[in-house]
């Protein structure tokens, strides 16, 4: 009988361990390249943005009324971010939201409407990329001296965990 309340203990201070670990390995792990481009060398993307913005139909989140002017006045910064799960749990959900700076008109994820809703998934121990598209004013950012704050923000067991990046 001895032995078995031992190993009953044990058995409980494992399990206790693994759910220890668990939740606390629930902290994405993020990093953050970014691509800038001329908004004129994506003329048909800027053109269905400024569509989408006219018409009320916007997949992304505006920060502006309206996108006047030309592609010429515009550059689209693609941030890639590499989240990587440690843990045990999946990462379900996963959303990023950036929080607009100066000369920001829109920000999105994907022009194609029927993936807007998709929500990402990043497996227990592995790790997935999401992207964050920000379409911004030319002549008041400069790629190599952006700083960034994105909030991304995902789900473990129904419970939500928000993670603040900054990229410099």
């Amino acid at each position: 009988m001895k032995y078995a309340a031992i190993v009953m203990v044990l058995v409980v201070l494992v399990c206790a361990g693994v759910g220890v670990y668990a939740w606390t390995n629930t902290k994405a792990q993020i990093t953050i390249t970014m691509t800038a481009e001329a908004a004129s060398s994506r003329e048909s993307d800027f053109a269905a943005l400024q569509r989408a913005m006219d018409n009320d139909a916007l997949i992304g989140t505006p920060f502006a009324d309206e996108l006047p002017g030309t592609s010429a006045d515009y550059s689209f910064f693609t941030y890639t971010f590499r989240i990587k799960n440690k843990g045990l749990i999946d990462f379900e959900m996963v959303e990023i939201q950036p929080v607009p700076a100066n000369g920001d008109v829109l920000s999105y994820a994907t022009l194609d409407p029927s993936r807007a809703n998709a929500g990402l998934t990043v497996r227990a121990g592995k790790e997935s990329d999401a992207w964050c598209v920000i379409l911004t004013s030319a002549q008041n950012q400069e790629s190599h001296l952006v700083t960034r704050t994105f909030r991304v923000t995902y789900y473990v067991w129904g419970k939500p965990h928000t993670v603040t990046v900054t990229y410099r």
